[in-house]
């Protein structure tokens, strides 16, 4: 049996912000103001990706480009022999030096899948989200590094965020392998704040599971406003059973 990541991601502007901070990294190709469908097996390392600037302008483009580059730089070079500790301590460090090398005023979210030898770990920093719809169920598989929700301030406004690369003297990242991550007709959501700030999740939920479901995701989240920069995308996990020779 052979696994097939089938991978759509969409990154557009919305209909109130300037430009676009948002930036997408699907494993060797990084773009924004644009769509991609690629496909992956997951016998090789895949990253998949998503960066929400903070700075404004130019400022918060080139944070996004820059958490991703360094990202996608890095796991090109990975060792294929490393343990989960191992693999964690290779995004921390990657963290704290994207952290240091961001000038004053730049920041980015982060949240991203990393295939590794049969596996799958999830990461991320800030208030971009890692969601899993499975048999019709949707669960978050991330909290925001926000006042509202890990600063235990549900009063609080939802974009005030508490951790992200460059956003201050430290940042950390939350890495932890996903449990039965390849199961049939799975899909993955990553997605910034542009989307699930617009669009409950019953919705999304209901989305996901119809053709074109990113598409028709952003075409959701511009309806309700499109306040913000909008970054989807959809990992379907599908299953092919291999010819026998």
């Amino acid at each position: 049996m052979k696994t097939i990541l089938s991978v759509y991601g969409v990154c557009d502007i919305g209909l109130k912000k300037p430009n676009n901070e948002d930036m997408i990294l699907l494993n060797d190709e990084m773009f924004r103001d644009g769509s991609k469908q690629k496909e992956f097996d997951t016998g090789n390392n895949v990253v998949i990706a998503v960066a929400d600037g903070i700075g404004g302008l130019d400022k918060g483009e080139a944070a996004s480009e820059m958490a991703l580059t360094r990202l996608k730089e890095l796991l090109e070079k990975i060792p294929d022999d490393l343990n989960n500790q191992e693999l964690k301590e290779v995004f921390d460090v990657y963290t704290q030096e994207t952290n240091n090398a961001m000038s004053q005023g730049m920041g980015s979210t982060i949240a991203g899948l990393f295939v590794y030898q049969g596996k799958v770990f999830r990461f991320h920093a800030g208030d971009s989200r890692i969601y899993l719809l499975r048999d019709g169920g949707l669960r978050r598989l991330t909290i925001d590094h926000s006042l509202k929700e890990s600063g235990g301030n549900p009063d609080a406004p939802s974009n005030i965020i508490t951790n992200a690369l460059g956003g201050g003297d430290s940042a950390f990242i939350e890495f932890e392998e996903v449990e039965q991550p390849f199961l049939n007709n799975d899909i993955y959501l990553l997605s910034s704040d542009g989307l699930h700030d617009l669009v409950p999740p019953d919705v999304i939920s209901d989305t996901l599971m119809l053709p074109d479901g990113a598409e028709k995701l952003l075409a959701l989240a511009k309806k309700n406003g499109g306040l913000d920069n909008i970054s989807i995308i959809t990992v379907k996990i599908i299953k092919i059973k291999e010819k026998e020779e």
